[in-house]
């Protein structure tokens, strides 16, 4: 289940091994990584598009003729075996089931805001700060994830306005610490203010206007990119029930000398954002899709000998 670079990764590997795989891509092809405008630290490509970078993956994908439905899963029961998926269009039954259905980001509900994600409204420091080096960030959030990103776009510019909702910050204090122990005087906080609306033309966004909780102020602040970190939320919403979830993620098995992508059912793993409530990384998804082939190939050895 799933169609990013974990899922693909798992799959290269699996159909290079001779073994019978069926990909459910969800709605989405692709995945998140669709949305990314460029990516620079992709190894041995200097710079490519989100959709270009999945597109070759696709491409490889077919190369092999793996077989590939671009269904979505709206019922699974995964407490009998083999396991029963239903799309809308089909339904499955698998004996071995490996869950790469990754994450989204949560966003706000305001006019304009999908026309600027991928262009100056990012959800990933890491990944986006390096393109606006010395300029001007808002930061929105309060969290921990929130600080950590922060913390990490103080090395890009020193030119940085965050907005929170809140009278006080909700992360661990170590993270706040970080960032006030730096005395950075530039820095700015917006505390009690939302994000009322965005303004911009065709191509970019221009400026936020933000309102006051208790004053009703409104404000508007000129900006060359939005970083937004109110929370990432794992697509795990079938699997409530049936496996165990630790904060909507889905809780792995590991041993002591490598990891284990089995979920608390036998015969499922997993791989990608979907269980990763870490690093959240093109790459680091693709490395999990690996992991799992590798956990995988032990669990289908044993299924398949004793089945001879």
């Amino acid at each position: 289940m799933g169609s990013g670079p974990a899922s693909y990764t798992f799959s290269i590997y699996a159909i290079r091994s001779n073994i019978n795989i069926i990909i459910v891509s969800g709605k989405n092809l692709g995945g998140q990584l669709t949305k990314t405008n460029i990516i620079e630290n992709w190894p041995s490509i200097k710079k490519i598009k989100g959709s270009d970078l999945m597109l070759n993956f696709y491409n490889q994908i077919l190369k092999f003729n793996i077989e590939i439905y671009i269904d979505e899963i709206y019922s699974m029961d995964l407490l009998v075996t083999p396991f029963i998926l239903f799309s809308k269009k089909f339904f499955f039954i698998c004996e071995f089931l490996i869950i790469c259905t990754g994450s989204f980001h949560k966003i706000l509900k305001l006019k304009n805001q999908n026309k600027y994600i991928g262009k100056n409204i990012s959800n990933c420091a890491i990944c986006d700060g390096n393109f606006f080096l010395k300029k001007k960030i808002i930061i929105l959030g309060g969290g921990d994830s929130c600080f950590e990103n922060f913390n990490y776009l103080l090395n890009i510019s020193k030119n940085i306005i965050l907005i929170n909702r809140n009278k006080i910050f909700k992360c661990n204090f170590d993270l706040i610490k970080k960032i006030f122990f730096k005395l950075i005087s530039s820095l700015k906080f917006k505390m009690n203010y939302y994000i009322l609306e965005f303004v911009g033309d065709d191509y970019i966004l221009k400026y936020v206007k933000i309102k006051n909780f208790y004053n009703f102020c409104i404000k508007i602040i000129y900006i060359d990119v939005l970083f937004i970190f109110i929370g990432n939320i794992p697509n795990s919403k079938l699997l409530k029930g049936q496996l165990k979830l630790g904060k909507n993620y889905i809780l792995t098995k590991r041993d002591n000398n490598y990891n284990f992508l089995k979920a608390s059912i036998n015969k499922i793993l997993c791989g990608g954002e979907v269980q990763d409530f870490l690093y959240k990384q093109a790459i680091t998804s693709s490395s999990s899709g690996c992991v799992a082939y590798f956990n995988f190939i032990k669990l289908y050895k044993k299924f398949f000998y004793k089945n001879v």
